[in-house]
């Protein structure tokens, strides 16, 4: 992106001022730029789109302050490399087959996208809005490795095969059965839905999680120990709904935003821990935001493709 001389953010009591056209398709610019999915191409088109005229260059300007003053840095994200067979995948329009007979390579689903598929050995995967994960069968195993999101598997019989999701270093293997695995960066949880598996961390640790338990793993926290789940509100994604029981706010951004286009910014890490409760349909996104609003001491701004969540003013 094209250098230029830094200049103060939008002050707090200016966001709420409309935007003009030009300024509001820069500001959209930012949003798609920053969405995880750019490339340098895409940064290039915004580039050439800003050096159209002094109008397009004032517009970049005050729409890159105004992100700033939302508490978004603006950088390039990277964007991973999916492999030859995944862009041909794309390229025959099989990515899009909702129960298609999937052979080995990287898959991905969008936003607001849930997929069922079947995997060449017979076992099924109902893959979460967000996810991306590659598929590794042999004739000696059966390997999942999931890069985010989550997946629920059905695994079909075959002991000669092991079954694994691999995930921020720890490997959750089956004993016959069905469970859920959820990335967030380097933390997973496991959730078993049928039967049994066992979950190993990168220290060589391992434990074994029951039907109707759940496990967590972070960088900090290490491996911990199954407890008890709630699996109707852990699998309600399977059937369209987002359920919460006092989780913090921070983590309910992320999950809402999987199914929400455009960007959801807190602007205050304070307001991260606020609990949240509600049952919420995947496809009203809006819903949960106005719920926020409603029962949380927030106040929510609406912008062109972001909506920012930050502290009530004490003007306000």
């Amino acid at each position: 992106m094209t250098a230029r001389p830094a200049s103060a953010p939008v002050p707090a009591d200016q966001l709420d001022a409309p935007l003009d056209p030009l300024s509001e398709t820069a500001l959209e610019w930012l949003v798609r730029l920053h969405d995880g999915t750019a490339g340098e191409a895409d940064w290039a088109a915004y580039d050439s789109w800003q050096a159209a005229g002094p109008e397009h260059r004032s517009a970049a300007l005050r729409a890159e302050r105004l992100w700033e003053g939302l508490g978004a840095a603006l950088h390039r994200p990277r964007r991973r490399t999916r492999p030859l067979l995944a862009l041909l995948l794309v390229g025959l329009g099989l990515l899009g087959l909702g129960a298609a007979l999937l052979p080995d390579g990287d898959i991905s689903t969008a936003t607001g996208e849930r997929r069922q598929m079947t995997l060449a050995d017979g076992s099924a995967l109902l893959l979460d809005a967000e996810t991306s994960l590659d598929i590794e069968i042999t004739p000696e195993h059966r390997r999942l490795h999931l890069h985010r999101g989550a997946l629920h598997v059905t695994v079909a019989p075959d002991p000669a095969r092991p079954f694994e999701v691999i995930a921020a270093g720890t490997t959750t293997r089956a004993l016959g059965t069905a469970f859920e695995v959820r990335r967030r960066d380097d933390s997973v949880q496991v959730t078993v839905t049928e039967h049994a598996v066992r979950v190993s961390a990168p220290d060589g640790s391992s434990r074994a999680v029951q039907s109707g338990q759940s496990l967590r793993y972070g960088p900090a926290t290490g491996l911990q120990t199954a407890q008890p789940a709630n699996l109707a509100s852990l699998t309600a994604w399977q059937r369209g709904r987002l359920v919460f029981d006092g989780q913090p706010l921070g983590d309910v951004v992320a999950d809402m935003q999987r199914y929400r286009r455009g960007l959801i910014l807190i602007s205050d890490a304070r307001l991260r821990a606020l609990p949240v409760t509600g049952v919420f349909a995947t496809g009203d996104s809006d819903g949960l935001v106005e719920a926020i609003a409603a029962s949380l001491p927030v106040r929510v701004l609406r912008l062109p493709l972001v909506t920012v969540i930050r502290p009530i003013a004490a003007a306000d």
